[in-house]
């Protein structure tokens, strides 16, 4: 993995300096001259159609040249991320081995997210981009607040019942921290391809929507993160469930504000994945892949059969569940 992230790296600083504005493109290292174009051709049928092909070649030769560069620019980004990403979580893992302590995991796993958008924004080279900042502002602030009230909730329960039988062994917490890994960096990817664009896109009316909506989810999943806490908090904590605050419309509203999150931050990067088309399906994965994982397996699942397990019983949660969305009210 080690060589791998070494080898994009190395491609990619064929392309990126982030400290000038110039760009070097596979193109620049063609030669700028062809013997067949500075000798004289003959004025026949023959010669017309040899600089005919000869001009469709070198269209077609540029034209890949310009994919393969678009290719080393996002494999530059992809590979920042990486070592960024990867870095952390190999922090947390070793801390983890040596103390068994579960207080270091959230914060280094949430906190990550903002490591990786800024470095990859300031060595992508488009700092000045209005789309890159947005893009970046957002998901640093989104990981500092939740690695913040995570790291605030460990030191109040001092542990985390989750992660007990995951970290008793070795492969329990080496599987965990390169989950936590995989997290980040897949996430990501929408992001940390358009920091590393050739030329990215001006920010426009749909840009500032997909921002704004990101902006919503955030707040959205902020308040239902503190609504949770602070009804765990109060004496009805234990022996029943939240329905305070957005918790009276949604069962998971904090779920369903990271979902709306993610699929905004996604959309706002698209234009910079457009072309090729395959960057934009290799960006559409960052989405799909925290919806289907909320969704389906670490988050409204264990959710809902914890609540199942203490109140299914009860006419009263029965109710509640027949009555409140799983996620998006009138929706789902």
């Amino acid at each position: 993995l080690l060589l791998l992230l070494a080898s994009l790296t190395a491609a990619a600083s064929l392309h990126v300096q982030s400290h000038a504005t110039y760009r070097p493109t596979v193109s620049s290292f063609a030669p700028h001259s062809s013997p067949c174009c500075t000798s004289p051709l003959p004025l026949h049928a023959g010669g017309a159609n040899r600089f005919g092909r000869t001009r469709g070649l070198v269209r077609i030769r540029g034209g890949a040249a310009n994919e393969v560069n678009k290719w080393l620019a996002s494999a530059g980004g992809l590979a920042t991320s990486a070592i960024v990403t990867g870095a952390a979580n190999l922090f947390g893992l070793a801390f983890t081995l040596a103390t068994g302590s579960h207080k270091l995991t959230d914060l280094v796993g949430s906190g990550c997210f903002a490591l990786s958008a800024v470095a990859t924004h300031l060595i992508g080279g488009g700092a000045s981009s209005t789309r890159l900042l947005a893009s970046t502002s957002l998901i640093t602030v989104w990981s500092i607040r939740l690695a913040s009230f995570l790291f605030y909730r460990i030191m109040k329960t001092a542990k985390d019942d989750r992660l007990g039988k995951v970290f008793a062994t070795t492969g329990g917490t080496v599987t965990f921290w390169f989950l936590s890994f995989l997290w980040g960096f897949v996430v990501l990817m929408p992001h940390s391809m358009s920091c590393f664009a050739p030329s990215p896109a001006p920010m426009d009316a749909a840009g500032y929507a997909a921002a704004g909506v990101a902006a919503v989810a955030f707040v959205v999943e902020s308040v239902a993160d503190w609504q949770k806490w602070c009804f765990k908090s109060g004496p009805d904590g234990k022996t029943t469930w939240c329905t305070e605050g957005l918790w009276k419309w949604s069962r998971h509203p904090n779920y369903a504000g990271e979902m709306s999150f993610w699929w905004s931050i996604f959309l706002l990067n698209a234009p910079n994945l457009v072309s090729p088309w395959s960057g934009l399906a290799l960006g559409v994965v960052s989405p799909l892949f925290i919806t289907l994982l909320i969704r389906y397996v670490s988050g409204v699942n264990l959710a809902e059969a914890r609540n199942d397990d203490r109140f299914g019983d009860r006419h009263e949660y029965q109710a509640y569940k027949r009555e409140t969305a799983l996620l998006f009210p009138g929706l789902l």
